[in-house]
């Protein structure tokens, strides 16, 4: 009976968590609509979407990392384990770490940003890598409040309660959407930064209030002395390194993108926002659903039940996104014209758009496949060999989008491909580490 309770409540969360992330996923397509209606592919938007490439590598390089990896596990077992409360304690010394580190490294990056800004989006002119300096000086304090918020929708999770924390990202769309609509014509093009501001403070303030009647209070330690806190920094670095990689490859693609043309940045992260739509959908859900199965099959003698499952799970992901991925090829004109062709975004850069989509989504079925197959790994409680190959995939990535847009000229449509094709490596390298791990077992 109790398994039975369990089980019925892990899939009332999971229930709830697809169905918050698609509901992000739609007010995100009506946030870019609205952007792209009202800007155009052009200068702001251009601005807008590069200055969120130094707040996110601050994000992932401090944050993102420790909380997916390292914190929930650390915290689940200080709550079962030790003294009533000592988790508590665990949390408020791990977020000031936190805090602390995130507001120096953003304020260096706040009196470098002149700097980073012109190393990172060459193909700007002076006056538009200005505004890209302002633009992402406001938006360095979002991942301030990302670190508080992640931290404490991390605790969320440690107690499954998911309602909070996964209304969280589309609270956080609704912020954008306020900086267009109310912010622009108060302040102008810099109240789309004032919005992500706003945005991320909803982020936080909807999980605050559920993380306080769980029992969370904030209290000023600061110690090192804590074994926990030590194990969740030791914990976080192989993940971390693989999210700073990926972060670094998106700098990378968006300067390439500055040499291209005006809108360039605009249009590339636009088509990575709609591919990357079925791989959150079908892959990491599917990752994240697997996830648990996969590490209890992996701890019994028997291999052959975790290569069963695995392969289950593998199969199952294909026949679902290659279809899709083929009708979404088919039907991408018709799905942009309809979604986002409104105000001065118009048919020539629904075209641009579609063609850039269009190499994304070859590689589509890779990137849905990533995820299982990382975790598989994780499963075996190897996290280094993923981490490995996706750095050298992602120098495959950097390598392929120089060459297709420098020397080939392909321009945004040459990125795409690049992306796609790295993302094939990745997931080929990945399957036959695994099978040779696997069979060596």
């Amino acid at each position: 009976m109790i398994a039975y309770l369990k089980s019925h409540a892990l899939l009332r969360a999971g229930l709830l968590l697809a169905f918050f992330n698609l509901l992000s996923r739609v007010v995100g397509l009506v946030r870019d609509r609205i952007l792209v209606g009202r800007f155009g592919a052009g200068d702001v938007l251009d601005v807008y979407y590069l200055a969120f490439n130094l707040p996110d590598f601050i994000f992932n390089l401090l944050v993102a990392g420790a909380l997916a990896a390292a914190f929930i596990p650390v915290f689940i077992e200080y709550k079962e384990k030790q003294q009533p409360g000592e988790e508590w304690r665990l949390a408020s010394n791990f977020l000031n770490f936190l805090f602390v580190a995130v507001a120096v490294v953003g304020a260096v990056m706040f009196f470098l940003a002149p700097w980073l800004i012109a190393l990172i989006a060459p193909g700007f002119s002076l006056a538009k890598q200005a505004d890209a300096v302002l633009f992402t000086r406001v938006m360095l304090l979002s991942p301030l409040i990302f670190a508080v918020s992640g931290v404490v929708g991390s605790i969320l999770q440690a107690f499954n309660r998911f309602l909070a924390f996964a209304l969280a990202p589309t609270i956080y769309n609704l912020g954008i959407i306020f900086g267009a609509l109310v912010l622009v014509p108060q302040f102008g093009p810099i109240g789309l930064a004032y919005g992500v501001v706003v945005g991320a403070l909803a982020h936080l303030l909807v999980q605050w209030g559920a993380a306080l009647r769980l029992g969370f209070a904030w209290r000023p330690i600061f110690t090192l002395a804590d074994s926990g806190l030590r194990r969740i920094f030791k914990l976080m670095i192989p993940r971390t390194i693989g999210l700073v990689a990926g972060q670094v490859n998106l700098i990378v693609l968006n300067a390439l993108a500055t040499t291209v043309g005006v809108g360039s940045v605009a249009l590339l992260t636009i088509a990575n926002n709609f591919q990357y739509l079925p791989i959150a959908l079908v892959g990491i859900s599917a990752a994240v659903a697997a996830f648990p199965t996969l590490s209890r099959d992996a701890l019994q003698q028997d291999r052959s039940i975790f290569i069963r499952r695995l392969n289950y799970i593998l199969k199952r992901l294909l026949w679902l996104i290659i279809p899709a991925s083929i009708v979404f090829y088919l039907l991408v004109d018709w799905i942009l014209r309809s979604l986002l062709q409104t105000g001065y975004f118009q048919a020539a850069d629904v075209t641009i758009l579609g063609q850039v989509l269009r190499m994304f989504i070859l590689g589509i079925w890779a990137q849905t496949l990533i995820p299982t197959l990382a975790r598989a790994f994780y499963a075996l409680q190897n996290t280094i060999t993923p981490v490995v190959i996706s750095i050298a995939s992602i120098a495959v990535n950097i390598g392929l989008a120089y060459y297709f847009v420098s020397v080939l000229g392909w321009e945004l449509s040459g990125l795409g491909l690049a992306f796609s094709m790295a993302g094939i490596l990745n997931v080929a390298l990945l399957w036959i580490f695994l099978w040779r791990k696997l069979r060596q077992s």
